[in-house]
C-alpha cells in the first residue's frame, strides 16, 4: 500500500487530524488522479459496507486425548471449579462487568495480489478467520469483540504474516514477527 491509498485509507476510516483532513481535501483538488482514485476508494468502502457478513464460525478447538480420568482428578476438579466459580462471584461480580457489549468490528486490508486471506489473532485464540474479497483487491471480515486489547496478523496464501499496514500499533511476536494491536471499546 503506498503513501496516497494510507492517506485515503486513514480519511475514510476517519484517523486523521482535522488539521490532516483539510490537507487531504486540498490536495484532491489539485491533483485530478488522486481525487480519482480517491473517488474509486470511497465506492469501493459502499460496496464492502452492504456486504458485511453475518459473524463467521468459531474455529473448532479439539481437545487432547490421552489423560485417564480417575474419581480422585474428577472431585478435585470439581472442587477446584466450585471454588473458583464462589470466588469469582462474591469478588468480581458486577452487573457492569455482566453486560459488558459485544460489537462487531471489520478487518479490511488491500493486497491485490493475494489468492487467500485469512485473519489470526488474540481474539480467535490464533485460529485462521477466512476473509472475503469485496473488489479492486480488498478483503473483509467482521468479528464480534468486547471491550479490550488484541493482537492480530493478516496471513496471505496461507504462509505469508504481515501486521497490518495501515494500524501504527505494533507488537513484536515469540517468533520475530510482529502483529498489530487493536484496543475496542477504549475510554481514552
Amino acid at each position: 500500500m503506498d503513501d496516497r491509498d494510507l492517506l485515503i485509507s486513514q480519511y475514510i476510516d476517519n484517523e486523521l487530524s482535522l488539521e490532516e483532513k483539510a490537507e487531504f481535501v486540498k490536495e484532491i483538488n489539485i491533483d485530478d488522479a488522486f481525487c480519482a482514485e480517491t473517488l474509486s476508494m470511497l465506492d469501493s468502502e459502499l460496496l464492502m459496507a452492504g456486504m458485511i457478513p453475518d459473524a463467521p464460525p468459531v474455529p473448532e478447538i479439539k481437545p487432547k486425548r490421552g489423560r485417564i480420568l480417575t474419581p480422585a482428578s474428577v472431585m478435585s476438579f470439581t472442587a477446584l471449579a466450585a471454588s473458583l466459580l464462589v470466588a469469582f462471584k462474591v469478588f468480581m461480580f458486577t452487573p457492569e462487568a455482566a453486560q459488558q457489549p459485544t460489537d462487531r468490528y471489520r478487518f479490511v486490508i488491500h493486497v491485490p495480489e493475494a489468492q487467500h486471506v485469512a485473519l489470526a489473532g488474540s481474539f480467535s485464540d490464533w485460529q485462521s478467520i477466512d476473509m472475503r474479497p469485496v473488489g479492486n483487491g480488498y478483503w473483509q471480515v467482521s468479528v464480534p469483540l468486547e471491550k479490550g486489547e488484541y493482537t492480530y496478523t493478516y496471513i496471505l496464501d496461507g504462509k505469508i504474516k504481515i501486521a497490518d499496514p495501515a494500524s501504527p500499533a505494533k507488537q513484536v511476536d515469540d517468533f520475530g514477527g510482529e502483529n498489530s494491536v487493536i484496543t475496542i471499546g477504549s475510554d481514552i
